[in-house]
């Protein structure tokens, strides 16, 4: 687009720069022109002094001399000072305004002259006053309008006189100037446009410098920016060139790696393969391309996987004149790549020294891939060439199907990386199986799930064991019915479910009067014969929506669910009971039986399951002190029991604050060699007038997390100094146990405090063991209770599992948790009676479980060599109870030992001369 400048009405954007060069030509050539005006007036008014009138000769040159000095004065004035584009715009349409006035008056003053002066001076004016106008105009030519006005109103007038003068000499004259006038005119518009083209170029030269520079600052960015390093390489695959990233990454300058020096960065075993890579890329004809991984020496002397592309460019004969190529950081993809590798290679091994069956599943297409194994366990000759994901769903059981489906949208839309299930499955045979499946997801640069990888187990016979087992801790092996931990679930879901629909629960405790005189008297048998039958009775006469349980020895319960807040419960007792106590025959003997029943309805006896039993126990004592066979109900003047826990509270704190906390020991024994293999601690708690107490004096403690946790640090306390005691005189004890409360699990810094104490005091944590109810595995706080157990357990620390079988423990958990012993629960020792009995089974199985699981066992409450035979017989590992020992204070333990190294008891004597074969036990 042509630059026009503003006074002929180009555009602002483009006049600008047009303005300010008309301005600076104008600014410089001004001398010269009001110097040159100066001397033509001059001369002109001498000439007019010898022919010209007094105004002619003195007013008008007067006049154009002062124009002239005003005008000189104002350049002055202002030459030095700094002059905007607004300003400047007034300034030359002033001048051209200017210029056209002047030359008016010098042309028409000049053009008198010529007309009134002699033949003699005629052309010496006429000279003078075209060279004058010739003049200013050359000075005027950065502003062609001005330059034409000055030779129009200037030079033309007389130019015009000379050529229509009858005197040939004069016409050839004004001939003459009219041709210079031309030649000046043309000179203006070729400076002018070369001035222009010089602008527009100039112009376009600015504009093309600030496109690359914006274009080379948009690349520097690019490249700095950029992860990758960019690099170019001549035909023969020598570095170039190389981006400033590359210092970054190798802390090598970008010139060091010119031409092969990039070489020296690539790991020494990588090196000839990727030589050997580029220089095929190099002698490619066709397709060439080059895309190879390798490791790069980082800056801090490491090694770095990277990933080097390259395309070649070509020239118009197809020839290769360069490479373009990149350099790309990919060390954490290739390390996620390589621990993937090795997982599925460690799966691979672990599957075939388990049971386990591998499998791999594309997200994208639903392809499941299985490993060996796969047939055998779920029957399908088609799962060895792998099956659909749909056809995995359609055997899954529908009602564990809304759970698998959930893992999976779990994997998709929460983005989980890692689940583990367990669902029922149709094998070929028809008959669904339990399957224990586990997996881990890979994802894709984008997030999203690209393959599954896993491991799933047959857990069939673990489940139907594990039903088994449970049902037998359920339930009393006597009669069938459920047993006091049962019946304490099945009261808490009453209680529960009757708060939703404002109704009330009873609960009913049946004890038959003088059992144990008749247990006694006819035998055991009897006794067992006598209780069945009044299970079946209870069973006989309970309403629809009730529930009977044996809590243990004599002692039954009822719970009757849907009552009236104003309905009476004694009446319902008696009804359940009727018939109940009516006379029996056992081995032809007619036996009396009478049976008492104490009631207690909820919420008004009690606002729990536990105090409402409490005030149901406290009716049946009542009904037992008023004489056999009655029924009583709950009164409020029965509750005693809530002013017990009280004390029970108060005497703990005060212990606590007095130090009156003290450890006991009691010794645990290995069955086979008699070794004492350690202790456990066991709380004791000095009463200022009662003296040593239990702490089930204090039981109510435990319950209080602040208490629970107060009181088993003071108990840590003391047994790491009486272990340091104890070390300091060489004595060794094995493992000391203690024991955690659920309380202790709620705070998530138990594990840390143990440790830290041990640390503190010098010693190993592997002196340690930490016993644990199974109540703490159901708690809310479960995942605090593995977290804690698994930090303790790798420091070293014996996980045992105390009163097995007596809670809510199952198989899975001895899986989930870190369990290294498991401690079988007195009231199963006492009762191994025959190998028929339901005690004896439980304990066999207890035993068989733990032996398969390489755990060991310990059996508490062993106090006679009956007994002791028996867990010889089956395998047990460990026995503790009066047996071995009971529970001493510090101060006596070393005696004892050396006593007992010295004088071992009769059955441990034999046990070392004559040892007995286990069946099992993995020892400790």
């Amino acid at each position: 687009m042509p630059i026009s400048p503003v006074a002929d009405g180009s555009a602002p954007a483009q006049s600008d720069a047009v303005v300010r060069e008309q301005y600076a030509s104008l600014v410089r050539q001004i001398p010269l022109m009001y110097a040159l005006m100066f001397l033509n007036v001059l001369f002109l008014a001498l000439v007019t002094t010898v022919n010209g009138t007094l105004a002619v000769s003195l007013v008008a040159p007067l006049v154009l001399i002062a124009i002239v000095a005003s005008r000189g004065a104002a350049w002055y004035m202002r030459r030095g000072r700094t002059v905007g584009d607004e300003e400047m715009r007034r300034y030359l349409r002033w001048t051209i305004i200017r210029a056209g006035a002047f030359s008016f008056l010098f042309g028409g003053w000049g053009l008198y002259l010529f007309l009134a002066a002699d033949p003699f001076h005629t052309p010496a004016i006429a000279l003078f006053i075209f060279v004058g106008s010739i003049s200013c105009c050359y000075c005027l030519q950065a502003l062609p309008s001005a330059a034409r006005l000055v030779l129009l109103f200037g030079a033309m007038p007389v130019t015009v006189g000379l050529l229509f003068s009858r005197d040939f000499y004069f016409t050839g004259t004004g001939l003459t100037f009219l041709l210079g006038a031309a030649v000046i005119l043309r000179t203006i518009a070729t400076t002018r446009s070369a001035v222009f083209e010089s602008l527009r170029s100039r112009s376009e030269m600015a504009a093309l410098i600030e496109a690359l520079q914006r274009s080379e600052e948009h690349y520097r960015y690019s490249v700095e920016l950029n992860p990758q390093i960019p690099w170019i390489s001549d035909p023969e695959g020598r570095i170039v060139e190389v981006g400033p990233r590359w210092s970054e990454l190798t802390g090598v300058s970008p010139k060091a790696a010119l031409g092969w020096g990039w070489t020296e960065a690539v790991h020494p075993d990588d090196r000839p393969g990727v030589l050997s890579h580029w220089t095929q890329a190099l002698t490619s004809e066709e397709n060439a391309v080059a895309d190879v991984r390798y490791r790069v020496r980082h800056a801090d002397g490491s090694f770095r996987w990277c990933r080097a592309r390259a395309h070649p460019r070509r020239d118009e004969e197809g020839r290769i004149i360069s490479w373009y190529g990149t350099l790309e950081d990919i060390h954490d993809q290739v390390t996620a790549e390589l621990a993937l590798r090795e997982s599925e290679e460690l799966y691979r091994l672990a599957s075939r020294a388990t049971n386990d069956v591998i499998w791999d599943m594309s997200h994208v297409t639903g392809r499941i891939e299985w490993g060996n194994g796969a047939e055998q366990i779920l029957g399908y000759p088609e799962a060895a060439k792998g099956t659909s994901l749909e056809w995995w769903k359609e055997r899954i059981h529908p009602e564990d199907l809304a759970h698998v489906n959930a893992t999976y949208d779990r994997i998709r839309i929460n983005r989980q990386d890692s689940w583990s299930h367990e669902y029922r499955f149709r094998a070929a045979s028809g008959e669904y199986i339990n399957i224990f499946s586990r997996g881990y997801v890979v994802r894709g640069e984008d997030g999203e799930a690209v393959r599954s990888i896993g491991a799933l187990l047959d857990v069939t016979d673990a489940r139907r064991a594990e039903r088994e087992l449970r049902w037998a801790a359920n339930h009393d092996p006597l009669t069938g019915l459920p047993n006091r931990k049962l019946f304490g679930e099945v009261l808490e879901a009453a209680l529960a479910s009757e708060a939703a629909d404002a109704k009330c629960v009873g609960v009913i405790v049946i004890d038959v009067d003088g059992f144990k005189l008749l247990n006694d008297s006819l035998g055991h048998a009897a006794g067992d014969q006598l209780l069945r039958t009044v299970a079946e009775r209870l069973q006989a006469n309970l309403p629809p929506d009730a529930t009977v349980a044996r809590l243990g020895g004599d002692e039954f319960a009822v719970i009757m669910t849907g009552l009236g807040r104003d309905e009476p419960l004694v009446p319902a007792a008696e009804a359940i009971l009727n018939g109940v106590g009516d006379a029996l025959t056992i081995d032809e003997g007619v036996v009396e039986v009478s049976i008492s029943a104490g009631a207690a309805i909820w919420p008004a006896d009690g606002q729990d399951a536990e105090a409402l039993l409490k005030s149901a126990d406290l009716a049946l004592y009542a009904a037992k002190s008023d004489g056999a066979g009655g029924v009583r109900a709950f009164r409020a003047d029965m509750r005693e029991a809530a002013e017990s826990r009280k004390s029970m509270l108060r005497q703990a704190r005060s212990a606590l604050s007095d130090d009156r906390i003290i450890p006991f020991y009691q010794a645990k024994a290995d069955l086979v060699t008699g070794e004492i293999v350690g202790f456990e601690a066991l709380l004791r708690w000095h009463h200022h007038r009662r003296g040593l107490q239990p702490p089930d004096a204090i039981r109510a403690a435990f319950e209080d997390t602040l208490l629970a946790t107060a009181l088993t640090d003071r108990m840590i306390d003391h047994v790491l100094a009486d272990m340091e005691s104890l070390t300091e005189k060489g004595i060794a004890f094995g493992r000391i146990a203690i024991n955690g409360s659920l309380a202790d699990f709620r705070r998530d810094d138990f594990a840390d405090r143990i440790l830290t104490r041990f640390q503190q005091q010098g010693l190993p944590p592997t002196l340690l063991e930490l016993e644990v109810t199974e109540s703490v595995f159901v708690d809310h706080l479960a995942a605090n209770v593995e977290r804690a157990l698994q930090t303790l357990a790798a420091e070293g620390v014996s996980i045992a599992l105390d009163d097995f079988g007596t809670g809510y423990a199952s198989l899975t958990h001895l899986h989930q948790f870190p369990v290294h012993v498991l401690k079988i629960d007195r009231s199963f020792i006492s009762r191994l009676d025959t190998e028929e009995s339901a005690d004896f089974a439980i304990v066999h199985g207890v035993i068989d479980i733990a032996r398969r699981m390489k755990i060991a066992t310990v059996a508490e409450g062993v106090e006679n060599e009956r007994q002791l035979g028996r867990l010889r017989e089956l395998g047990c590992d460990i026995g503790q109870g009066y047996l071995v020992s009971r529970a001493i204070g510090i101060e006596r333990v070393p005696g004892w030992l050396k006593r007992w190294s010295q004088h071992p008891p009769a059955w441990s004597r034999m046990a070392t001369s004559e040892p007995v074969g286990r069946q099992g036990g993995s020892g400790q």
